[in-house]
């Protein structure tokens, strides 16, 4: 079988890393090829992480997978979860290295890349088949999901399959796919046939100074780094009409590379995920501190909740769950509920629904509605399930004002 083969290797250094958080190698293709292999490594024992992601020779994205694929491979028909089929050009293509952690004695990296005239397709091509489910039923109340999502498209354990049937059995009206930095899974979201659970595509762009979670059909350039990138960056997102969320913003795990959001006097975001993962941290708590504060500086600001599921890490699905009103279930109506603040946040699916009724002057309103200053009756009609007074015992209810004040 003929093929093609170019060998890189080098030492990366924290001065490198200061100077920018990508090293670029390039490779010329000849004609005639049309399946690329690459493999890469680096040195994990002295805590090193390198990722790595491709550009074609249109610098079209053509994949990401963080550090998380050691050998991946594109071909016109398939390619490896987190890359992106197509077709193979000839000319000059890029292959990204992502400098998360660089040691200080330096990171030993080495990348191989294998091109051949022809291989057959080692894809596994099944979709993933619903049984068909009227939702018309479902318009006009709150539906229950998970915003926070990965898969084998990125550093998940789990398919897409394999989410959707675990949200089917969790009773789940919908999930947010948000894989890092790629949207291979959202080509793999267009191909689904499945009405029993609204399946809504989106990025989590997981930068190196903060990850801010999108849900659309569209990649977004994650290498960003200043102030004014991040503020690019929400502009961009912006005026595709999609919504800006801030994942896990006080994440101080040093484990989890870029998850505190290093510009908090960032504005033009649209949500807050307070309640990442399964447990109420430190720092879900601080979320929640600031996102009153921006609250009261009179912004309008979303709460949501993210499970942040890999699979097979402890953290289960929809653990936390979010709440979404929508007068019109389908992608759109569901995020139209976030950005107007129509959602709370339970720890399980079976969570209470938060039902709130305000009334003044005759008027009606109730969670992410705004009204003006005065008296007004409130009336809070709360849902409580009996399975959950009966884990949790005595519930609680707090009321705060702007002023953070208790009533």
């Amino acid at each position: 079988m003929e093929y093609f083969i170019e060998e890189f290797d080098g030492v990366l250094f924290p001065r490198d890393k200061e100077l920018s958080d990508y090293r670029y190698i390039y490779f010329n293709l000849p004609k005639g090829y049309s399946y690329i292999e690459i493999e890469y490594s680096f040195e994990k024992e002295k805590g090193c992480i390198i990722d790595i992601g491709v550009f074609d020779p249109q610098n079209i994205f053509r994949g990401w997978s963080g550090s998380s694929k050691q050998k991946i491979y594109i071909i016109e028909t398939s390619a490896t979860p987190g890359y992106i089929a197509g077709e193979i050009n000839s000319g000059i293509w890029t292959i990204i290295l992502g400098l998360a952690k660089v040691a200080n004695s330096g990171c030993r990296y080495r990348v191989v890349i294998k091109a051949y005239r022809y291989r057959e397709d080692i894809s596994n091509n099944q979709r993933c088949l619903c049984k068909e489910k009227s939702r018309h039923s479902i318009n006009g109340k709150w539906v229950k999901g998970d915003l926070h999502i990965h898969t084998i498209h990125s550093d998940g354990k789990d398919s897409l399959c394999e989410v959707i049937n675990k949200a089917l059995n969790l009773g789940l009206d919908y999930i947010a796919i948000t894989d890092h930095n790629t949207i291979s899974q959202l080509y793999e979201i267009k191909t689904l046939n499945c009405s029993e659970i609204l399946v809504i595509p989106g990025i989590e762009i997981s930068t190196y100074y903060g990850h801010i979670n999108t849900w659309g059909m569209k990649w977004f350039d994650f290498r960003r780094k200043s102030f004014d990138d991040f503020k690019n960056l929400v502009n961009e997102i912006s005026q595709e009409g999609f919504i800006v969320s801030l994942n896990h913003p006080f994440n101080f795990d040093e484990n989890c590379i870029g998850c505190d959001f290093r510009y908090k006097d960032l504005r033009g975001f649209n949500s807050i995920e307070i309640w990442n993962g399964p447990t109420p941290t430190s720092w879900n708590m601080y979320a929640v501190v600031w996102w009153h504060k921006l609250l009261s500086e009179g912004l309008t600001i979303s709460a949501v909740g993210g499970s942040d599921y890999h699979g097979g890490d402890g953290v289960e699905l929809a653990t936390p769950t979010t709440w979404i009103y929508t007068n019109n279930f389908s992608v759109e109506g569901v995020l139209q509920g976030i950005k107007k603040g129509k959602t709370f946040i339970s720890k399980y699916p079976s969570g209470s629904i938060l039902d709130i009724k305000i009334y003044q002057n005759g008027e009606q309103y109730t969670i992410g509605d705004r009204i003006k200053g005065g008296k007004a009756r409130i009336v809070l009609d709360i849902e409580i399930d009996n399975n959950t007074s009966s884990r949790y015992g005595d519930i609680m209810l707090r009321l705060i004002s702007c002023n953070g004040i208790l009533i």
